[in-house]
């Protein structure tokens, strides 16, 4: 049975926007640039945390299903892989096969250990593959790595520094992460100034932040109710602020001020362009930390599908290329599973190799040319 979408691309950026976010509005006159960006930062950390929670939420049923679904049938793949090279290797010996049938049997169990190995080694396939291949496989991946060794001669970097162990792949890796280093760099006065400056200014933006928290704390703190409902409604939004605030999440810290205080709207439209600065700075490192999140989030689906545009990776698409992976595994599992029924038959495996044979003399043949009378 088809499993039903959880995740639609289709929903429009901000759907499900919640309605306490703050905006600045002003009938009398426009807005200035400070308060069309204020509105503009709102917006944009609502629809990023909208897109946290999506991935959030995908990503852990993707790992439930991957666990649940993909492991145990990858897992039942490779047992029945397992077991149709074992029984290629009793085959290539019987006396019924004929001499002609070894050679493409012989290249058949090759190519099935080839994949097998490279998706994960064991000491039987190993074994395998180094009975049948002209070269066992600790030799090729040593001549492989001395190759990349031999390339890697004329580039800028210090070979010897190199500590991996003798592969291809972990050397190729090292190369990547050692070109994409930049050198240190000494901190000039001018830039240490600017830190310097960078981190007044963060303390002032901070100072906003906790300037709100400290108003809204005075109205929030549950002991100055007598009443037990107000007392325990507030002891919520209490812990909700603290949590607001010490996450850095002026967002949230605002909406809780929007929603016990109805002249909260009024006051943030009397802020004059300074004033809003200190509030849009927060902002801006809260929008960035939450695109981040959403990025580190995204950045393993990345690796997976290396050369896709980041904008076209989706929960949806990912769900899709899941549903479209198991379809397959399934096909592969029932490939395998009709091979191991036919090839423990000698004479059924001898006519397969036979047509395959066949087949591709077929295809290289060339077209006779027809004679002139």
């Amino acid at each position: 049975m088809k499993q039903a979408s959880l995740f639609s691309d289709d929903s429009p950026a901000g759907a499900g926007r919640s309605t306490l976010v703050p905006v600045i509005s002003r009938r009398s006159r426009p807005l200035s640039p400070a308060q069309r960006r204020f509105n503009a930062l709102m917006e944009r950390i609502e629809t990023l945390r909208a897109e946290l929670e999506r991935w959030q939420s995908f990503t852990d049923v993707h790992l439930r299903r991957i666990a649940t679904e993909l492991a145990p049938r990858a897992a039942k793949l490779r047992e029945q892989q397992t077991e149709l090279a074992r029984l290629l290797d009793r085959q290539i010996t019987h006396p019924a096969l004929g001499r002609r049938n070894r050679e493409p049997l012989r290249e058949l169990l090759l190519g099935l250990l080839t994949e097998m190995l490279e998706e994960e080694e064991s000491p039987e396939l190993l074994a395998l593959y180094d009975r049948y291949a002209p070269t066992a496989r600790a030799d090729e991946e040593r001549m492989g790595f001395e190759l990349l060794r031999a390339m890697a001669e004329a580039l800028p970097v210090d070979l010897d520094a190199y500590e991996g162990e003798p592969s291809a792949e972990a050397l190729a890796a090292w190369l990547n992460e050692t070109m994409g280093e930049e050198p240190p760099r000494r901190r000039g006065r001018a830039k240490t100034a600017a830190e310097d400056c960078g981190k007044g200014a963060r303390e002032l933006d901070s100072h906003a932040l906790r300037t709100v928290f400290r108003r809204l704390a005075s109205k929030l703190h549950p002991d100055r109710e007598s009443d037990a409902g107000e007392h325990q409604r507030k002891t919520v939004l209490m812990q909700e602020l603290n949590a607001a605030y010490a996450s850095g999440d002026l967002l949230r810290v605002l909406e809780l001020q929007h929603s016990v205080d109805a002249r909260a709207a009024d006051a943030l439209a009397e802020l004059d362009d300074a004033q809003l600065k200190p509030y849009l700075a927060v902002l801006q490192r809260q929008a960035k930390r939450l695109r981040e999140q959403v990025d580190a989030l995204i950045a393993p689906f990345m690796a997976a599908f290396p050369g896709r545009p980041p904008r076209s990776m989706t929960p949806g698409g990912l769900q899709r290329e899941f549903e479209r992976a198991l379809v397959e595994l399934a096909h592969v599992q029932r490939c395998v599973a009709e091979d191991l029924e036919r090839f423990a038959d000698i004479h059924r495996l001898r006519e397969a190799l036979e047509a395959a044979r066949r087949e591709e003399s077929g295809t290289r043949r060339p077209r006779k040319r027809s004679r002139r009378r």
